[in-house]
């Protein structure tokens, strides 16, 4: 007996359903796989840190277990609500230059500061901690990996400005200064600053060639 009319319907609807509920299953594999990937690449969650390798607060130490979970993690964070803030507690000398990077080439690293108006948080390759005269002065945050060209700049620029309440005419000079070094086949760099930024100063520096392809460095200061 030949199939009748609704039976052929429903087969229909049933060859129809099938490869759509493999394209679904498909995509939330692929999501879980691209969320699990970006859990992977911030490190392990600071939750446990062994005892001597954080503050009493969770912050960073800079002694060798606190370098050590800092490996672990990819995390440097800077408790900055009080300043001055003192070097030794933390770890490090009175004065010099500290660069922590990842164990592994490459990979992103996260720096957060927390400051009396808030936390901030960037990524880089390498995060650099300055110390002078016994107290923290400054920790900064270089992206080896990205190099942006002009608009791509321009725009990270704006978004820091638009963030941190940096000046808009801070931005102004940005054009000239890469019209002048396209001309000359100059290298340069340009600079945006604030001394408010959730309470800390920041200063975000493009360093750029002559054809406005720039890497971008963050850096705060703590007085």
């Amino acid at each position: 007996m030949p199939p009748t009319h609704e039976q052929l319907r429903r087969r229909k609807a049933i060859r129809s359903w099938i490869p759509a509920a493999v394209l679904l299953a498909a995509i939330g594999a692929a999501f879980t796989i691209a969320v699990n990937t970006r859990v992977t690449d911030v490190g392990t969650a600071p939750t446990a840190a062994p005892a001597g390798a954080v503050t009493a607060k969770g912050t960073s130490l800079f002694t060798d277990d606190g370098l050590s979970y800092i490996a672990d993690t990819r995390r440097v964070s800077i408790d900055a609500t009080t300043v001055p803030i003192p070097a030794e507690p933390l770890g490090l000398s009175r004065s010099g230059r500290l660069t922590v990077v990842p164990p592994t080439e490459g990979v992103y690293e996260y720096l957060t500061v927390l400051g009396p108006g808030g936390g901030m948080r960037f990524n880089g390759t390498s995060t650099e901690i300055t110390t002078a005269g016994g107290r923290l002065a400054a920790a900064r945050v270089e992206d080896s990996t990205r190099v942006l060209g002009y608009r791509n700049t321009l725009d990270l620029l704006r978004g820091r400005a638009a963030r941190y309440g940096i000046p808009d005419a801070d931005l102004a000079g940005f054009p000239t200064a890469a019209e002048r070094a396209f001309k000359a086949d100059a290298a340069y760099e340009y600079r945006i600053h604030t001394d408010n930024a959730l309470g800390v100063a920041l200063t975000v520096t493009a360093t750029c060639s002559g054809d406005s392809t720039c890497m971008i460095v963050d850096e705060f200061s703590f007085g």
